[in-house]
C-alpha cells in the first residue's frame, strides 16, 4: 500500500523563440490512466519483459488507476517505457507522481541505483546501454534512486543519469555537498511524490553544440537539482527530445535484490514549454 496526499546559437524558428519567451507551450498533454484498458495504449516498450507492467486500482495517487512497474529478483529489468514526439522537441517540461511499494528494499550492494523514470530521450546507440553521444546517434536524461549512504530499506535519494556529448554515463547524485544539488531530499516507500523534470537541448553554432543544455528537477514543488551546461546533440533536425516515460532497470552489473514495485499516477507534459505560464 501507498500512502496518499504526499505520502506513502539558434534554437528553432523565430516563433519558437517568442513562444519560449513566456514559457507557452506548443500544447499540453495530461495522462489520466483511468482512460486507459492497458498501458501499451499509453506508451511504447523498447526494453524489458511486458509481464512486468500492469494498471492497477490499489494502490493509486488519484482516482482510480496507476500504472504498476515490476522489477524481478535477480533481474536487471523492468521496462523501458516511451511517450513519443513523432517531430522531436527543443523543451519539455513533465510532471509525475510516483511511489515505491512499501516493501521496497536495495541489499546487497553499496551503492546501488534504480532507474524510475525516462525524462527525455534522442532515440539511438548514443542514449543508453554503454553508447556514446556523437552529436547525432541519440543522447539521455534519466532520474534514478540510489540508496548511497542510505539504510536497505530506505529512506532513498535522487539520481540524474546523462548520456551526453562530453561523458555517457554521467551521474549528479542528489545530495548534500554535490554540485548540481539543491539539498537532499529523501524517498520513503510508501509515499508519493510529485516529480516535475525540465530538460532543453543546447544551441549549436557553425555545428559545434553549445554547452548550454539545460536539465532541472523539482520534487513536491521544490528545485532539487539543477545543471544548465549539458552538450546534447549537434543536430536539431534529427537529435532533439523524442520521447519520455516510466522505467525501471536494476544496476549495471549487479541485479534487484528482490521483487520491486514502482507506481506511477498523473503523467502531464508540457512540448516545447511550461506547464505553468503567464501571458505572452
Amino acid at each position: 500500500m501507498l500512502g496518499a496526499g504526499g505520502l506513502l546559437g539558434i534554437l528553432g524558428s523565430s516563433t519558437d523563440r517568442v513562444a519560449a519567451a513566456c514559457d507557452r507551450p506548443d500544447d499540453v498533454i495530461h495522462l489520466d490512466y483511468d482512460d486507459y484498458d492497458s498501458w501499451d495504449d499509453i506508451y511504447r516498450l523498447s526494453n524489458g519483459d511486458s509481464e512486468t507492467l500492469d494498471l492497477v486500482t490499489d494502490p493509486v495517487y488519484s482516482e482510480n488507476t496507476a500504472l504498476q512497474l515490476q522489477v524481478r529478483e535477480g533481474n536487471h529489468w523492468g521496462a523501458s517505457m516511451h511517450y513519443g514526439f513523432e517531430d522531436g522537441l527543443f523543451e519539455l517540461t513533465g510532471r509525475v507522481r510516483f511511489g515505491l511499494d512499501t516493501g521496497w528494499g536495495m541489499d546487497g550492494r553499496y551503492p546501488a541505483n534504480c532507474r524510475l523514470w525516462n525524462c527525455a530521450m534522442a532515440l539511438g546507440e548514443g542514449s543508453a546501454g554503454g553508447g556514446m553521444p556523437t552529436g547525432s546517434n541519440g543522447w539521455s536524461n534519466r532520474m534514478y534512486i540510489t540508496n548511497r549512504d542510505s539504510d536497505p530499506e530506505g529512506p532513498f535519494y535522487l539520481l540524474s543519469h546523462t548520456y551526453h556529448l562530453d561523458q555517457n554515463q554521467d551521474h549528479d547524485f542528489i545530495m548534500d555537498g554535490e554540485e548540481y544539488a539543491y539539498g537532499q531530499p529523501e524517498i520513503v516507500p510508501g509515499n508519493w511524490y510529485e516529480f516535475k523534470y525540465y530538460v532543453c537541448v543546447n544551441t549549436i553554432t557553425n555545428g559545434v553544440a553549445n554547452p548550454d543544455g539545460i536539465v532541472r528537477y523539482w520534487l513536491d514543488d521544490e528545485l532539487v537539482y539543477e545543471r544548465t551546461n549539458f552538450r546534447f546533440t549537434e543536430d536539431h533536425d534529427d537529435n532533439i527530445i523524442d520521447s519520455n516515460g516510466p522505467a525501471g532497470h536494476y544496476g549495471g552489473r549487479y541485479e534487484a535484490p528482490q521483487n520491486l514495485y514502482a507506481y506511477y499516477d498523473d503523467h502531464s507534459m508540457a512540448l516545447n514549454g511550461r506547464l505553468e505560464f503567464g501571458p505572452c
